[in-house]
């Protein structure tokens, strides 16, 4: 049996439901940031390597065969391997640790979409965090709220010949960095991020905000910017449209529950916002329309198809979304948030381009799953 496992490999043995145990060897605080998690659930345990080390025997004992060793980079449990194999137990360790993982994209092609057109949705396990590839084969093609590695995206746009002309962000991010103007730069595409979530200043990347009605040409067909804004998450939030077949909602709706109005320091305001934009401007559109999300919270958001999508209708038959009072969804949507990290203020001036990190800052500011759903209520 190998010694490891690839990120891709652990996931679709998770997918598959083959891994039988999880062993975190990172340090508890580590554990309780975030944890390797997949499609499915899967039993994991923390115990740090040096306790794991201390209580060998009592470990041989407790852990399946074929357990998964996780440390943070993947080269701190050679010897934990090494002594499980001289007790009779046969175990892998993930190449690159929990730093691996948190680099992992899954792009799943969305198996009904408009003639012509393709749509990927690229998951990221890590921060349970979903990204959009659009395009028509041959030609050309839009990103939206991509992650910070642009090649993954290349690539895949390069799968079917075609040409990222425009890469969007639906707001300014507040979980994760965003590798759109990254991306934007490498392949010469015109970069979209709205200016009410900027700052208003001129921003050190290129920039062009989208208006509300822009269409956005990939060639033989056509995208459409949803015909209005969607302020509430942030006020600048930017929905797309696939008329009558995907509603591309960054962080305004989720499959269950809302965007949380707090990450801007204006929560009523934006709570008061985010009620006439679900209300006023989603909920007339085809109840058919199939929401497409940045985010996900749980792995029973996940399909069978393994995508995270659900009708708009559904959306509406939340607790949460059903309120008609203002006053009453105001007061519940504020009450119901719990704190935010304390990164989330770097991360959105990183995104609005107000402050540089290291690439080794923007490891430590990405630690953990987003925390941007105001209520999973259902």
């Amino acid at each position: 049996m190998a010694r490891t496992v690839t990120t891709r490999e652990l996931y679709d043995e998770i997918n598959a439901g083959t891994v039988p145990m999880i062993l975190d060897v990172r340090n508890q605080d580590e554990f309780a940031a975030w944890q390797v998690e997949g499609t499915r659930p899967v039993e994991t345990r923390n115990l740090p390597i040096w306790m794991a080390v201390e209580q060998i025997d009592d470990l041989v004992k407790e852990i399946p065969q074929d357990t998964i060793v996780v440390c943070a980079h993947g080269n701190g449990s050679d010897l934990l391997l090494d002594m499980l194999a001289d007790e009779g137990k046969s175990c892998r360790s993930l190449e690159g640790g929990t730093a691996a993982w948190a680099e992992l994209l899954v792009a799943k092609r969305l198996p009904t979409t408009p003639e012509g057109v393709v749509v990927w949705q690229v998951q990221r396990p890590a921060k349970a965090c979903l990204s959009y590839v659009i395009g028509v084969p041959g030609r050309n093609a839009i990103v939206i709220d991509p992650a910070r590695f642009p090649q993954d995206y290349i690539d895949l746009a390069a799968s079917e010949g075609m040409t990222v002309t425009h890469v969007l962000d639906t707001h300014v991010h507040a979980d994760h960095i965003t590798g759109g103007p990254q991306l934007a730069e490498e392949v010469g595409a015109t970069y979209h991020v709205p200016i009410e979530d900027t700052g208003r200043a001129p921003t050190p990347f290129a920039n062009t905000p989208l208006e509300d009605g822009v269409e956005i040409d990939l060639g033989d067909a056509k995208v459409h910017v949803l015909n209005i804004r969607t302020p509430g998450h942030t006020p600048g939030s930017t929905c797309i449209n696939i008329p009558g077949r995907y509603l591309i909602t960054g962080d305004t709706v989720f499959v269950r529950g809302i965007g949380r109005p707090d990450l801007t320091g204006r929560a009523e305001e934006l709570a008061t916002e985010l009620f006439h934009t679900v209300h006023d401007r989603l909920q007339p559109l085809d109840p058919a329309t199939i929401v497409l999300p940045a985010h996900w919270s749980f792995a029973n958001e996940i399909d069978e198809e393994g995508l995270v999508q659900t009708p708009l209708g559904h959306i509406f038959e939340s607790t949460l979304l059903s309120e008609a009072d203002l006053a009453a969804f105001i007061e519940q949507i504020i009450t119901s948030l719990p704190a935010a990290p304390d990164t989330y203020d770097t991360i959105r001036l990183v995104n609005s381009g107000r402050q540089e990190a290291s690439a080794e800052q923007l490891e430590i500011l990405e630690i953990g799953k987003n925390q941007c759903a105001a209520s999973t209520t259902t």
